[in-house]
């Protein structure tokens, strides 16, 4: 329980320094890792790499990302990605809600034929 408490807050910890970092313009920034945070969003943008091909620091970044995409509400958020992470997680929301809804109407139609073989007997 204390290690996944302790796990959360430095995963909170590392959302905060992103937005920061994202929304940073100063050219000397009083946050130590402001910096190094930066140099990890540019990392992940130009990266040939990459998350998907195994680029631990973009796999990072874009859990991050992703993280802060699922809270956020900003129409025009300055973060990274962020719109278009919220766009892709709301179609995948949406892909599954109608694959349930297909799965709850064939249930349905399965109870219904069997109700009716079993009012014919």
């Amino acid at each position: 329980e204390h290690q996944r408490r302790e796990r959360q807050r430095n995963i909170q910890l590392h959302i905060q320094l992103i937005e920061h970092a994202s929304r940073c313009n100063a050219p000397t920034c009083a946050s130590q890792n402001c910096a190094k945070m930066k140099h990890y969003l540019k990392h992940s943008q130009h990266c040939k790499v990459k998350a998907s091909g195994g680029c631990k620091i973009c796999k990072r970044i874009w859990t991050l990302l992703r993280i802060h995409a699922q809270s956020c509400k900003l129409r025009d958020c300055p973060m990274p990605s962020c719109n278009t992470i919220r766009e892709r997680l709301r179609l995948l929301k949406k892909q599954q809600q109608q694959m349930d809804d297909r799965r709850r109407q064939e249930m349905n139609r399965h109870f219904q034929i069997m109700r009716a073989q079993a009012g014919a007997q």
